[in-house]
Protein backbone atom coordinates (compact mmCIF):
# COMPACT_ATOMS: atom_id res chain seq x y z
CA UNK A 1 0.00 0.00 0.00
CA UNK A 2 2.90 2.31 0.78
CA UNK A 3 4.31 1.90 -2.74
CA UNK A 4 0.91 2.79 -4.20
CA UNK A 5 0.90 6.15 -2.43
CA UNK A 6 4.53 6.87 -3.25
CA UNK A 7 3.99 6.05 -6.94
CA UNK A 8 0.81 8.12 -6.90
CA UNK A 9 2.66 11.09 -5.45
CA UNK A 10 5.33 10.70 -8.10
CA UNK A 11 2.65 10.86 -10.83
CA UNK A 12 1.15 13.96 -9.19
CA UNK A 13 4.58 15.61 -9.25
CA UNK A 14 4.95 14.68 -12.94
CA UNK A 15 1.62 16.36 -13.66
CA UNK A 16 2.44 19.47 -11.60
CA UNK A 17 5.83 19.94 -13.28
CA UNK A 18 4.28 19.57 -16.74
CA UNK A 19 1.43 21.96 -15.88
CA UNK A 20 3.89 24.52 -14.50
CA UNK A 21 6.02 24.31 -17.65
CA UNK A 22 2.91 24.71 -19.81
CA UNK A 23 1.83 27.70 -17.71
CA UNK A 24 5.21 29.36 -18.16
CA UNK A 25 5.03 28.80 -21.92
CA UNK A 26 1.49 30.24 -22.10
CA UNK A 27 2.56 33.27 -20.06
CA UNK A 28 5.54 33.86 -22.36
CA UNK A 29 3.31 33.63 -25.43
CA UNK A 30 0.88 36.10 -23.84
CA UNK A 31 3.68 38.54 -23.11
CA UNK A 32 5.06 38.20 -26.65
CA UNK A 33 1.70 38.75 -28.32
CA UNK A 34 0.42 41.70 -26.42
CA UNK A 35 1.60 42.04 -22.90
CA UNK A 36 -1.19 40.10 -21.25
CA UNK A 37 -0.26 38.66 -17.88
CA UNK A 38 -2.13 36.72 -15.24
CA UNK A 39 -3.57 39.94 -13.73
CA UNK A 40 -4.63 41.62 -16.96
CA UNK A 41 -2.82 43.84 -19.43
CA UNK A 42 0.78 44.69 -18.64
CA UNK A 43 1.64 47.62 -20.91
CA UNK A 44 5.35 47.67 -20.11
CA UNK A 45 5.78 43.93 -20.62
CA UNK A 46 5.33 43.13 -24.27
CA UNK A 47 7.58 41.95 -27.01
CA UNK A 48 9.97 39.14 -27.61
CA UNK A 49 12.72 40.13 -25.13
CA UNK A 50 10.48 40.21 -22.03
CA UNK A 51 8.78 37.02 -23.28
CA UNK A 52 12.11 35.22 -23.59
CA UNK A 53 13.16 36.53 -20.16
CA UNK A 54 9.92 35.28 -18.60
CA UNK A 55 10.28 31.93 -20.39
CA UNK A 56 13.87 31.50 -19.24
CA UNK A 57 13.21 32.53 -15.65
CA UNK A 58 10.03 30.49 -15.41
CA UNK A 59 11.54 27.34 -16.85
CA UNK A 60 14.55 27.74 -14.58
CA UNK A 61 12.20 27.94 -11.60
CA UNK A 62 10.31 24.85 -12.77
CA UNK A 63 13.61 23.04 -13.28
CA UNK A 64 14.86 23.89 -9.79
CA UNK A 65 11.58 23.03 -8.04
CA UNK A 66 11.02 19.84 -10.04
CA UNK A 67 14.63 18.80 -9.60
CA UNK A 68 14.38 19.18 -5.83
CA UNK A 69 11.23 17.06 -5.75
CA UNK A 70 12.74 14.37 -7.96
CA UNK A 71 15.91 14.44 -5.86
CA UNK A 72 13.80 13.54 -2.83
CA UNK A 73 12.38 10.56 -4.70
CA UNK A 74 15.88 9.53 -5.74
CA UNK A 75 17.04 9.58 -2.12
CA UNK A 76 14.03 7.46 -1.16
CA UNK A 77 14.72 4.92 -3.94
CA UNK A 78 18.43 4.66 -3.07
CA UNK A 79 17.65 4.23 0.63
CA UNK A 80 15.16 1.50 -0.21
CA UNK A 81 17.66 -0.33 -2.42
CA UNK A 82 20.36 -0.06 0.24
CA UNK A 83 18.03 -1.50 2.89
CA UNK A 84 17.11 -4.38 0.58
CA UNK A 85 20.77 -5.08 -0.19
CA UNK A 86 21.67 -5.06 3.51
CA UNK A 87 18.85 -7.46 4.30
CA UNK A 88 20.09 -9.80 1.57
CA UNK A 89 23.67 -9.55 2.83
CA UNK A 90 22.61 -10.31 6.40
CA UNK A 91 20.54 -13.29 5.20
CA UNK A 92 23.55 -14.63 3.23
CA UNK A 93 25.90 -14.25 6.23
CA UNK A 94 23.57 -16.13 8.54
CA UNK A 95 23.71 -19.28 6.39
Amino acid sequence: MRDFFINGLEWVIHAVVLAAAAGVAILAIGIALGGVGPWGPLPRLEGIVPALAALGAGLLGVLVAGGALYLGFGVYANTRRTADALELLIAMRQR
